[in-house]
C-alpha cells in the first residue's frame, strides 16, 4: 500500500533492522552517514529554494488577485474562479512573470481562493453542480484600497 506504514515511520520494517543485533563495520557505517548528510543537506538547500520559490508565487498571485479585483466590475460577478484566474489575474500579470499556481503553496485555484476568502479580499461560493465562483470582492479591505498595481503591457491591454 501507499502509507507510511512499511517505509521507516511508525514501526515498519526498516525501523525493526535498526534495532537488530549486527552492525555495519565502523569504517563503512561512518561514510555512509557522512554521504546521507551530504545528501540531506543538498535536499534541504533544494527544499527550501522550492519553498522560497513557492513563496514568491503566492505574492505573485496576491498582487494578480488585487490588481484583477480592481479591474473587474461588481456587475460581472458572480464568475467563476476559474474565468477570474484565467481573463483577469494572467493577462493582468506583472511583465516578463510566468503566474503558476500550481508552483504556488496552494497547488490548486480552489485552495488559492479559499485563501483569498479568508483574508476578506473576496466571497466565494459553489452553486448546485457548478464551479467554484467568485461572488463578491472585498473592496473595503486595507489591502484592496492600498494596493498599487502596475502598468500593462501593450499585449496585456489588447
Amino acid at each position: 500500500d501507499g502509507g507510511l506504514g512499511g517505509g521507516g515511520l511508525g514501526g515498519g520494517p526498516v525501523q525493526e533492522a535498526a534495532a537488530g543485533e549486527e552492525s555495519e563495520p565502523a569504517g563503512e557505517g561512518s561514510a555512509g552517514a557522512a554521504a546521507a548528510a551530504e545528501g540531506g543537506a543538498a535536499a534541504e538547500g533544494g527544499a527550501a529554494a522550492r519553498a522560497e520559490a513557492a513563496a514568491e508565487m503566492d505574492r505573485l498571485l496576491r498582487d494578480c488577485f488585487l490588481h484583477a479585483a480592481h479591474a473587474v466590475k461588481d456587475a460581472s460577478l458572480p464568475m467563476t474562479v476559474n474565468a477570474f484566474y484565467s481573463q483577469h489575474m494572467r493577462p493582468g500579470r506583472p511583465a516578463g512573470t510566468s503566474l503558476d499556481v500550481k508552483a504556488s503553496s496552494y497547488k490548486k485555484l480552489s485552495a488559492f481562493a479559499s485563501a483569498m476568502e479568508r483574508e476578506g479580499l473576496c466571497t466565494t461560493a459553489t452553486p448546485k453542480l457548478g464551479e467554484l465562483s467568485v461572488r463578491t470582492l472585498g473592496r473595503s479591505t486595507d489591502a484592496y484600497c492600498h494596493f498599487c498595481g502596475w502598468e500593462l503591457t501593450a499585449e496585456a491591454a489588447a
